[in-house]
């Protein structure tokens, strides 16, 4: 990504988002607000029932499962923040918070978490704009953002912002981001996480497996994926197994919770739909427990 420009591939996850909503019966995740977010070529096509069928399911049909994918990982971050909020948590952290309506979606959770956003900068300044424009209240309380750009700056230097509550048990979602980074700067973002909140936090983070993992077949949509959002300008770098990932978090003061890869995703989210929506194969949603 261009350090003066948005991520493109936030706004993509958006309209999908918002396509989903809109088009999509049964509904795998709820998002009324994407559309708003989304630049006004998206609205057009979402505007016009024809339009978004001869674009997303004619022209844009081999990207389908990535829909499934990027759906998949929203429904199981509400989930985890459920679950974590019912266990007494106090604290939720978005990671790329990219265009994400967490706090417009479920405003309940404001009432027992503080919430912060972290994102680089440009990508926040649009996201803010957008939502004034669609007049969405914005949290008052319980709520803050920090930017950050995760290859040049230090997640550490962030997490000690006031607006970062670091004696609080904290769930991390770090959703749709470190493909985009080298080892090194996950390695720092995890060891970050670790040595600044409490034992029994967790984090939340998909990852995509390597190409030699799949059949040309399963690996297509992964790979034309790749293609677009290198085109954007945010290309895949990293790529892990489950036996790496759970390599690496233990590296970095982590213990796993659950680790769940694409095909049980599929069939836990996606098994009985009968519209062909389906996950995109060669990605996995890790959840791991800081150690103590």
């Amino acid at each position: 990504m261009r350090k003066s420009a948005h991520s493109r591939t936030a706004e993509i996850t958006a309209a999908i988002r918002a396509g989903h909503y809109l088009y999509d019966d049964p509904l795998v995740f709820s998002d009324p607000y994407a559309l708003a977010l989304t630049s006004g070529l998206w609205r057009t096509i979402f505007g016009s029932r024809w339009l978004h069928h001869f674009v997303i399911r004619r022209l844009l049909s081999s990207l389908r499962p990535v829909h499934g994918w990027i759906l998949c990982r929203d429904l199981v971050t509400d989930l985890v923040v459920e679950a974590y909020i019912r266990s007494g948590g106090g604290q939720f952290v978005v990671l790329g918070a990219g265009f994400d309506t967490s706090v417009l979606r479920r405003p309940q959770w404001l009432s027992s978490l503080n919430i912060v956003e972290v994102d680089h900068p440009a990508t926040q300044a649009v996201k803010i704009e957008r939502m004034a424009r669609l007049g969405a209240p914005l949290p008052a309380n319980n709520f803050s953002r920090i930017a950050i750009d995760f290859e040049t700056e230090s997640l550490a230097d962030c997490l000690a912002r006031p607006e970062f509550q670091g004696h609080r048990s904290t769930l991390f979602a770090w959703q749709g981001v470190i493909y985009y980074l080298s080892t090194e700067a996950i390695k720092d973002t995890l060891t970050a996480i670790s040595s600044s909140t409490p034992p029994g936090s967790e984090l939340l983070f998909d990852f995509l497996m390597p190409d030699n993992s799949l059949s040309p077949e399963n690996g297509r949509a992964k790979f034309l994926a790749g293609m677009i959002t290198a085109r954007l300008g945010e290309r895949y770098i990293s790529f892990h197994t489950e036996q790496s990932i759970t390599a690496l978090l233990n590296e970095c003061g982590f213990d796993v919770i659950t680790i769940t890869l694409d095909e049980e995703l599929q069939q836990t989210h996606l098994g009985e739909r009968t519209d062909g929506l389906t996950a995109m194969r060669g990605f996995g949603i890790a959840h791991a427990r800081v150690r103590g």
